[in-house]
């Protein structure tokens, strides 16, 4: 966003660290814009030129935090191309937690409570958080196409009624693709999400060895190659 006028070097870049670091002091609920502008020196009018309310800065923060985590993501598969497709997903899962423990406070502000009053505009949120599934499910498609990706022995097939959807306008996968990604995410999102509220902090002593642990075992589960 390009501004109308304002305040002689100020930068909507600017304007957005401020915001998250007022998301590290006081959570993702304590973003305001006469804060910013306190923090910056500068008036409310200048911060309007670039966010005209606060909504539509927080979407701005919003936008960034999932293609920060995609961009994370696809570095790391990059990083180990021509490596087998268990190698390079696992090298995935382990930049989903370097980048949520490196940067909490944007991983809180896309998975974490709810801003109150706050209402994301979908159309405009929704394709930046499908990149971040995107990198995943590519790699889990991958798999299934090279028949290394199953649902473990013995357990029940999908029921016939389960249905898993992607959002916008994603490429359909195939239910068990489908199914083993939301698991998946389910798996480690959630332990992740323990970690960083401080829940396991007095019983998991090295989350970083856990975690990898439980990535390679949630590998293993799903037909992938655990020795990678």
């Amino acid at each position: 966003m390009r501004p109308k006028r304002g305040e002689a070097g100020l930068t909507a870049e600017q304007i957005k660290a401020a915001a998250r670091r007022q998301m590290a002091e006081q959570g993702t609920a304590g973003v305001s814009l006469r804060g910013i502008g306190r923090e910056l020196g500068v008036t409310a009018p200048a911060i309007y030129n670039y966010f005209s309310r606060l909504d539509d800065l927080i979407t701005e923060l919003i936008m960034d935090a999932f293609n920060h985590l995609s961009a994370a993501l696809r570095a790391a598969e990059q990083a180990q191309a021509g490596a087998p497709v268990a190698r390079r997903l696992l090298a995935v899962l382990l930049a989903y937690r370097a980048w949520a423990v490196q940067q909490p406070e944007e991983f809180a502000l896309i998975f974490g409570t709810p801003i109150p009053g706050y209402h994301a505009p979908t159309e405009r949120t929704q394709p930046a958080a499908q990149g971040v599934f995107t990198v995943i499910l590519a790699l889990l498609a991958e798999a299934h196409a090279q028949h290394q990706l199953c649902l473990p022995p013995g357990q029940p097939d999908l029921p016939a009624e389960l249905e898993i959807r992607l959002p916008g306008d994603a490429p359909p996968l195939p239910p068990t693709v489908l199914y083993i990604g939301m698991a998946g995410w389910y798996r480690i999102h959630g332990l992740l999400m323990l970690e960083l509220f401080g829940h396991t902090r007095q019983m998991i002593l090295q989350p970083e060895v856990y975690y990898e642990y439980e990535c390679r075992n949630l590998l293993q589960t799903f037909g992938l190659d655990r020795s990678i």
